[in-house]
């Protein structure tokens, strides 16, 4: 939409019309194209995003609709890109003046003769070239004087017209159309010839002269350079915002700055003195957001009257200054979408965002994006330091951040997830403690170690545990290993079997699993080592007599191989050397007196 042409169109119109704008819209006008002692022709133009490429949309009031019927307008029809809309609404008051009843003829009245029209003034040219346009009181646009009405208008500079708000019904009696106001200015009164007026006196005349040469231009000089200065900044203003006049002078204006859907900032603005630097006052929450503007705006601070700066601009730079609100309440909606937050009613920069976590804890995070497309300024809380453990400009979101491209809610998202992940390791600590005495936690490392003593025959061995938690712990698996040694051969043995049995254990890691569960399958494969089983059958009952293969000798069924101290069942050691005749680890030949009968 090519707003400066809808605005010259609108000078146009409302140089030869009596037109107004719509709720101060200057792309929506609605005024009168032809009036009468018996009605008004209204007529609505709207003006779309293609014009001028395409013709204004019309809307025909009811009186046009019954007085023409369904008609088609040329210069629609002919429409082109250099065509004007004054031409149209032109057409159409022909079309309505043509459609009118004719008045009755008078009776004409008889000649005067030459001799007897001494005392008649002569008409004056203007007046005759009116009456060649005229016929039976109907106006007639001729084609000629169209052309000559569109070249004279192109010509013209024209001033903002004062278009004000659409009119109410039960007020459009008081709005006079132009042709109105030159009728009740060509009906005054002149004084009668007849009437006593002292004639001046030479000098006089000359003084008045004098006085009407030198007086009148100073008189309206400056009033009129001030009123097309107004007018003009009037119009540009127009052109892009919404106002609301404040008082009987014109540059006394609440201008509508709207940033988003639902944030609208009121301007009170006064540049009656224009040139000079204009009165504004912005709103607490604008003012909370840009400072002071006189000091904050350019066009304010660097403010020179000669140079004729536009009020326009001041509201450009500063609605720019206040258009990253729409960014600001666009991330702040992604914050919203993933965690519970209270927003500050008098900042909308200001967020207090809730994280829970385990234990249904609950911390509040403080954040403001105001510097944004910079990283946002968070203030944690002391408590929050201790289980974040990482200053905020370590953050890998801060480190990698890139303006305009970065997000604040991933920010919070790291800030959420170091809080769960820190504080879970510390409810996972606090399990461990009620099982395991001996735990180190190392926060710098994420190291853990935990002492866990053996059992039965294994009793005399303390297993010492390493565990590495990854950055992304729970959401992958943790890392464990035995780091103290073992003398005996057999004693490494058991170590292997632990470390073979960690991998089982994380097969089924998920991250609803907890160390905890880890370290009951450490404790529980340690007791099955500790346990004596039979090497044979691998089962404490023996198969044969069921007796145990550990307890009180009278209640066992036990017996060692002397050479490897492998630990059978009695029966199934028996078996054993009458099938092959020696042991079935060692493979050497028992002694006579262990050999079965």
């Amino acid at each position: 939409m090519d707003k400066q042409r809808i605005l010259k169109e609108a000078q146009k119109i409302a140089a030869k019309f009596s037109f107004w704008m719509v709720s101060g819209n200057i792309s929506h006008l609605f005024g009168y194209v032809y009036e009468t002692p018996g009605g008004k022709y209204e007529l609505e133009i709207k003006f779309d995003d293609d014009f001028p490429y395409v013709p204004p949309d019309l809307v025909h009031h009811k009186e046009i609709k019954e007085l023409l019927g369904d008609f088609q307008l040329e210069s629609v029809n002919n429409w082109t890109i250099n065509s004007s809309v004054v031409g149209i609404i032109i057409e159409l008051k022909s079309k309505i003046q043509q459609a009118l009843p004719k008045p009755e003829k008078e009776e004409p009245l008889p000649l005067i003769p030459t001799s007897d029209v001494s005392d008649v003034d002569e008409a004056p040219e203007q007046n005759k070239a009116e009456s060649l346009q005229e016929r039976d009181g109907e106006e007639v646009i001729t084609a000629e004087m169209e052309t000559k009405i569109e070249e004279e208008t192109a010509k013209e500079e024209y001033l903002t017209p004062d278009l004000d708000v659409y009119p109410p019904d039960f007020e459009y009696e008081k709005f006079l159309t132009p042709s109105e106001i030159e009728e009740d200015t060509s009906h005054k009164k002149e004084p009668h010839e007849d009437s006593l007026v002292t004639e001046p006196s030479e000098l006089d005349e000359i003084s008045s002269q004098e006085t009407t040469e030198l007086t009148q231009p100073e008189l309206f000089a400056d009033h009129e350079q001030t009123s097309v200065a107004l007018n003009t900044e009037i119009g540009l203003i127009q052109q892009e915002y919404a106002y609301d006049q404040l008082s009987q002078q014109k540059g006394d204006l609440n201008i509508y700055l709207t940033i988003t859907l639902t944030k609208t900032f009121i301007i009170q603005i006064n540049f009656n003195d224009y040139p000079e630097k204009p009165s504004i006052i912005v709103p607490e929450d604008a003012h909370n957001l840009v400072g002071d503007v006189y000091q904050t705006l350019d066009v304010l601070k660097n403010w020179n009257p000669e140079k004729h700066p536009h009020i326009v601009d001041i509201l450009r730079e500063l609605e720019k200054k206040l258009y990253f609100i729409k960014d600001i309440e666009q991330e702040s909606k992604k914050i919203l979408g993933e965690y519970q937050c209270d927003v500050d009613s008098d900042n909308v920069t200001k967020l207090q965002v809730h994280l829970v976590t385990y234990g249904f804890k609950e911390y509040l995070l403080d954040v403001n994006l105001d510097s944004f497309p910079k990283p946002p300024a968070i203030k944690l809380s002391s408590q929050l330091q201790q289980i974040i453990m990482t200053p905020l400009t370590e953050l890998k979101s801060y480190k990698n951040w890139v303006d305009g491209e970065s997000e604040p809610v991933e920010v919070i998202r790291e800030l959420a997830w170091l809080v769960d992940k820190n504080s879970r390791i510390t409810f996972e600590i606090e399990l461990l403690k009620e099982h395991y005495k001996k735990i180190e936690y190392n926060s710098s490392t994420s190291t853990l170690i935990v002492n866990m003593k053996g059992k039965m025959k294994t009793q005399d061995l303390t297993f010492e545990f390493q565990i590495d938690l990854p950055i992304d712990y729970p959401m992958k698996v943790p890392s464990i290993k035995i780091i103290n040694e073992f003398e005996l051969e057999m004693h490494e043995k058991i170590k292997n079997d632990l470390q073979s049995s960690f991998k089982n254990f994380f097969d089924d890691w998920s991250p609803f699993s907890y160390l905890v569960d880890l370290f009951n399958a450490i404790s529980k494969k340690i007791f099955e080592i500790s346990v004596v089983s039979c090497v044979i059958c691998h089962k404490i009952d023996c198969p044969t007599c069921s007796l145990k293969i550990a307890g009180p000798e009278q209640e066992t069924c036990h017996i060692d191989c002397p050479y490897c101290e492998r630990s059978y069942h009695k029966h199934c050691w028996e078996q054993t050397i009458k099938s092959f005749g020696k042991c079935g680890f060692c493979l050497k030949v028992p002694p006579l007196d262990l050999m079965p009968n």
